[in-house]
């Protein structure tokens, strides 16, 4: 029996083990600390939490806000693909966190690849924690599971603002309820041997948990996008093929799910599509469908579909009843800006 529990472990995963209700949040993340993506536990007692101003019980998986305001907006900043803390990109993070302070953002959410070095890992946490806006971490396919776990672990009182996205699943927040698939897909880019690869089953499980709490738009979180459609897409590669998750776009079908934040393809960033995932959507236009690359924050070049170079990016993402539209930052050296 004790084999098989350790075997179940190792599978991680949402659908390697049957949903459990744990004592504390402590027995939670310790019991879960190598299951990636999260599974659907809950606790025995909700604990109450302050973020961003607001009350939220969380239970688990399931964070939920106590006190919404009356109105119906909500206003996301996403980040992707931060991957180091070299001095270019801690320069963006600081610039991008003004950006964010001047829009409002009430929730800040950080897509996967928050760094691709074990200590980096401990700092990046520490830049997106300390300016103090709530927000959602989860994993791409670049980190260790169980670094991410420790260092959560370590720093969850220092930083009582920042939400495990791989364990918190559903995030009823004031206005959107976002729901979180960490990891990637595709085995062969899952780049630490104790890195975070969803499977088959994990949609399954997701599929079967998703039901949305209330009225409020449902938004999917995840470092991966789903397939798209031709060069305009938000997969399409160097390689000129579109490499999305079919999985995702089944998801997104089946759960009706309006709006997602992805990354990963990082020479498609900047690129947001509507429901048929290849039509380009523009900025700051109000659409019912809205799915977006966040591409990379981080300060080292990278080439774009279209020809240019990023030196990072991040996002606005604006949801006021069953509509989001979208702003890009796009962030350039401050020695090119003053030439």
């Amino acid at each position: 029996m004790r084999a098989l529990i350790v075997m179940c472990v190792m599978l991680g995963g949402a659908a390697a083990t049957a949903a459990t209700v744990r004592a504390t949040w402590s027995d939670y993340i310790k019991a879960n600390r190598y299951i990636c993506p999260g599974p659907f536990d809950t606790l025995k007692e909700t604990r109450e939490l302050k973020l961003g101003g607001k009350t939220y019980s969380h239970k688990g998986y399931r964070l939920e806000v106590k006190d919404p305001d009356p109105d119906s907006k909500i206003v996301l900043g996403v980040l992707s693909a931060i991957k180091d803390v070299a001095a270019p990109t801690q320069e963006n993070l600081q610039r991008t966190f003004a950006w964010f302070k001047e829009k409002k953002v009430e929730w800040v959410i950080v897509n996967g690849d928050v760094a691709l070095e074990e200590f980096a890992l401990e700092e990046v946490i520490d830049l997106i924690a300390a300016p103090g806006f709530p927000v959602l971490v989860t994993l791409g396919n670049s980190e260790s599971k169980g670094s991410f776990a420790r260092v959560y672990a370590d720093r969850e009182a220092k930083w009582p603002n920042l939400v495990n996205g791989v364990f918190v699943r559903q995030l009823i927040a004031d206005d959107a309820e976002l729901w979180t698939l960490p990891g990637y897909h595709d085995k062969r880019f899952v780049h630490q041997g104790n890195g975070c690869l969803y499977k088959p089953e994990d949609l399954d499980a997701m599929a079967k948990a998703l039901t949305p709490a209330g009225k409020n738009p449902v938004v999917l979180v995840s470092h991966g996008p789903p397939k798209g459609q031709g060069a305009l897409a938000m997969d399409y590669m160097a390689d000129k093929v579109n490499v999305g998750d079919e999985g995702l776009n089944n998801l997104i079908e089946k759960k009706k799910i309006a709006f997602g934040l992805f990354g990963h393809i990082l020479e498609a960033g900047g690129v947001a599509v509507g429901k048929e995932f290849g039509s380009l959507v523009k900025p700051n236009t109000p659409v019912t469908s809205l799915y977006l690359n966040a591409g990379s924050v981080s300060g080292d070049p990278w080439g774009q579909n279209d020809g240019s170079t990023s030196t990072g990016m991040a996002f606005v993402v604006t949801i006021d009843g069953d509509k989001a539209k979208y702003e890009v930052l796009r962030l350039t050296p401050k020695a090119e800006e003053e030439e």
